[in-house]
C-alpha cells in the first residue's frame, strides 16, 4: 500500500515536432503587398518575429527568412523585426499606392560583456519585484530581454500556430534503498492554445494525476509565462552567473516569488545559451510546501529544451521529483517519488510558414 498522496505537474512541456502543410504564396506582384527577407549578414534568418503596424499584427517569417503582408493601404507603417540573439530591428516604411513594397531586413547580433557583469551572492527575497532595471543594470537587462523573447516567441507559436500535443508520462515511488515500489504509466493530450494563464499564488489545482485519476497538481510556468505581466510582476530576476554544460556555457537566472504572496508560488533557475541566448533548461520548485502539500518536504521539477527548427527552441522533456517527510508508522515508507513527460506526437491546426514560392 502506497504511503504519500500523489501530486503531479501540469502543462510543463511544449512542441517536439513540426509538421504541417507549406504556406505557398503567389509569385505575382500585387500593389497592396509589404514583403521581404529577414537577414543578418547575407544570411538569412528563419522564423524572425515581423510586425507591420499596430493593426496589421505580426507573423512568423518561413524557413528562408521571408515574409508578406498582404492588404496594405498606402501609408507609414512601423516595421519591427525581432529573434533570439539579435538586436530588435525597428524603423519606419512608406507603402506607395499602387505599387509593392519590398523590404531588406538586417539583424544585428547581440554582443553582451559578461565578463563586466559582476556576480554576488543571489539573493532569496523579493521585495521589489519586476524585470532588472535597464538604467541600473543595462547588461542584466539586456539578457533578461532575451529571455523574455524566448517566452514570447512560445507564446505566438502555440497561439498563433496551435496544435494538439500529447504527452507520455511515467509515475515512480522508490523506497529507502533506491528500489521501485510503485509504477504507473500513462498518456495525456492538451492543446497549445487551452493553457492556464499564471495567477499569483494560484499554482495548485485539481488536475489528470496517474492513470487519468484526479489528484492535485502543481500548476508549473509554461515558457509563456515569463513574459506574462504578472509573472514579472510578482518576481524579482537575479543574475547568478554562467555555468559549463555539455552543450557549452550557459548564463543564468534566479527567479523568486515577492516577499508579500502568503500562499504557495514558484521559484527557480532559468538558463541561457551564452552565444545564441536561446534557453536550454529551467529548474522549478515550489515554495513554502509543508503548507501546501502536508507529508511533504521538497518539490522540484527540470524542464530542458531544444531547437527543433532553425530559431525555435521549446521545451521537450520534464523530470520531477517529490519528497515525503519521513513515515515510520507504514511497512515501506516512500522516500521519493518521480515523474517524467515526454512529448510523443504533435498534430497541428495551422503549420509554420514554409518558404514561399517567391522572394525578393
Amino acid at each position: 500500500m502506497r504511503s504519500v498522496c500523489r501530486f503531479t505537474v501540469l502543462g510543463a512541456l511544449g512542441l517536439l515536432a513540426i509538421a504541417g502543410v507549406p504556406h505557398r504564396v503567389s509569385a505575382q506582384q500585387r500593389p497592396d503587398v509589404v514583403r521581404g527577407v529577414v537577414r543578418s549578414g547575407g544570411v538569412r534568418i528563419p522564423y524572425a518575429v515581423v510586425e507591420l503596424g499596430a493593426l496589421r499584427g505580426k507573423q512568423f517569417s518561413d524557413d528562408s527568412g521571408a515574409f508578406r503582408f498582404a492588404g496594405v493601404r498606402a501609408g507609414s507603417y512601423r516595421l519591427i523585426a525581432r529573434q533570439v540573439g539579435f538586436r530588435p530591428f525597428d524603423t519606419t516604411v512608406v507603402k506607395i499606392e499602387g505599387a509593392a513594397l519590398v523590404v531588406w531586413i538586417n539583424m544585428e547580433p547581440l554582443v553582451i560583456e559578461l565578463a563586466a557583469i559582476t556576480v554576488g551572492a543571489v539573493p532569496r527575497e523579493c521585495a521589489t519585484p519586476g524585470p532588472p532595471d535597464s538604467a541600473v543594470a543595462p547588461e542584466l537587462a539586456a539578457v533578461f530581454d532575451q529571455l523574455r523573447q524566448n517566452a514570447e516567441r512560445y507564446a505566438f507559436l502555440a497561439d498563433s500556430y496551435p496544435f494538439h500535443y500529447r504527452l507520455s508520462r511515467v509515475f515512480a515511488d522508490y523506497d529507502e534503498r533506491g528500489r521501485i515500489v510503485w509504477s504507473s504509466t500513462d498518456t495525456i493530450r492538451y492543446l497549445s492554445s487551452a493553457r492556464v494563464r499564471y495567477r499569483p499564488g494560484q499554482v495548485l489545482a485539481l488536475g489528470l494525476g496517474p492513470e487519468h485519476s484526479m489528484a492535485k497538481v502543481i500548476r508549473l510556468p509554461t515558457l509563456s509565462d515569463f513574459a506574462d505581466s504578472a509573472f514579472q510582476a510578482n518576481h524579482c530576476f537575479y543574475f547568478a552567473g554562467t555555468v559549463e554544460r555539455d552543450s557549452g556555457r550557459l548564463v543564468r537566472f534566479d527567479f523568486v516569488p515577492v516577499d508579500s504572496l502568503r500562499t504557495p508560488d514558484i521559484e527557480g533557475e532559468v538558463d541561457l545559451d551564452s552565444r545564441s541566448f536561446q534557453i536550454r533548461n529551467a529548474t522549478i520548485r515550489l515554495t513554502k510546501v509543508g503548507r501546501a502539500m502536508p507529508g511533504l518536504t521538497s518539490t522540484s521539477s527540470t524542464i530542458s529544451f531544444a531547437e527543433l527548427y532553425p530559431n525555435i527552441v521549446v521545451p521537450s522533456r520534464m523530470e520531477g521529483e517529490l519528497v515525503p517527510t519521513p513515515r515510520f508508522d507504514v511497512r515501506t515508507p516512500i522516500a521519493r517519488s518521480t515523474e517524467t513527460q515526454l512529448l510523443l506526437d504533435v498534430h497541428f491546426v495551422r503549420p509554420l510558414p514554409a518558404a514561399a514560392a517567391a522572394h525578393p
